[in-house]
């Protein structure tokens, strides 16, 4: 990228040594449109086809360009891959198919597809238009992918495996019990268990240089983790006297060191979505008045922005917030509504 950048700005300077009778005006639209230019291509696409929060709430929706991509929902299971503009407005069918764990990546949609019986499990990747599909990898399991500029991060048989997007050099990066990872720069960060006991550690993305960061204590649960600002932020439960499983917040940094517990979060937690702006949670009362919440890394900002009567699987969009809820024939819908929840609507 530098070397196209200065190869521009030099031709430009020859252009302005060369053509001394242009106007200024002339060379500094020139300079301006170049500039344009530059910055478009610095504001490269996307690193990942989704974030990794919304990737382990099934993927529900990822956004490209002006449009969000949905999982279409009927009879509680995923029938189709629909679009609506970001705006909430103008709804479109893409492709029909039991496709879900949405990933985009330069125009492609890279997701898992579930065959009827539940038999196999495949990743397929399909154009932005709904046309030509592939199969990259069959017979995973089912749970969360990861979508990079060069590789499909996914689990097969308990291990983590990585494809690349053309479907090619495939290859097992980490036999372990990887409960939950996430990707920063070259590293991999992730949970695991061993023995009995639970582990926060870090590993390169073809899954050498492990090093392990952290040990879980025996009253503590890792559940999630994201990294943001060199430090790893980390959701753990407590397992209290009564019983009642209660969600903390703990950081660290990206080297293990200075571990400390942040804040309790909340008990009661069903669903958890982390990303720049803070901590997105689902709680419950006894399973039936459930709420959507959202709380900044410093316990900041503490708010319940919906109470519903269902609510499951929350993705995060730009500033909505798309998840499943119970309809009053008990079934299955998606929602989005804003993250302040003033707008709310079903798609």
């Amino acid at each position: 990228m530098k070397e196209k950048i200065m190869k521009t700005f030099n031709n430009v300077k020859r252009v302005i040594i060369t053509n001394k009778s242009l106007s200024l005006k002339i060379l500094s639209a020139l300079i301006v449109i170049i500039a344009i230019i530059v910055i478009a291509s610095c504001f490269n696409k996307a690193k990942f086809g989704n974030s990794i929060g919304n990737n382990s709430n099934l993927g529900l929706a990822v956004q490209s360009g002006k449009w969000i991509y949905y999982v279409d929902i009927d009879d509680d299971k995923p029938v189709g891959i629909c679009r609506v503009k970001n705006n909430g407005k103008k709804t479109e069918k893409v492709a029909e198919g039991p496709y879900y764990e949405l990933n985009i990546i330069d125009g492609y949609i890279y997701c898992i597809e579930q065959d009827e019986d539940d038999s196999q499990i495949n990743i397929v990747k399909i154009k932005t238009n709904g046309k030509k599909k592939e199969t990259l990898a069959r017979d995973i399991d089912n749970r969360v992918i990861t979508v990079t500029k060069k590789w499909v991060f996914y689990y097969k048989n308990n291990n983590l495996y990585k494809v690349k997007l053309d479907g090619t050099d495939r290859s097992k990066i980490a036999d372990k019990k990887i409960s939950y990872y996430c990707i920063d720069g070259n590293w991999i960060y992730y949970i695991y268990s061993k023995e009995d006991n639970q582990y926060i550690a870090k590993m390169k993305l073809d899954g050498e240089k492990n090093v392990r960061l952290a040990k879980a204590d025996e009253a503590n649960y890792y559940e999630t983790l994201y990294v943001k600002g060199g430090k790893i932020y980390y959701v753990f439960t407590k397992t209290e006297e009564n019983y009642n499983q209660t969600y903390y917040l703990g950081k660290m940094n990206k080297d293990g060191k200075k571990p400390e517990q942040v804040f309790k979060i909340d008990t009661n937690v069903q669903y958890i979505n982390m990303n720049e702006d803070g901590i997105y949670y689902t709680t419950t009362e006894n399973y039936d008045d459930y709420s959507i919440k959202f709380v900044k890394y410093n316990g900041t900002d503490k708010k319940t922005i919906k109470k519903t009567t269902e609510v499951s699987n929350i993705n995060l969009i730009d500033d909505w917030i798309i998840y499943l809820s119970e309809d009053d024939d008990y079934n299955m819908t998606l929602k989005m509504i804003k993250s302040d929840g003033k707008k709310e609507k079903d798609i």
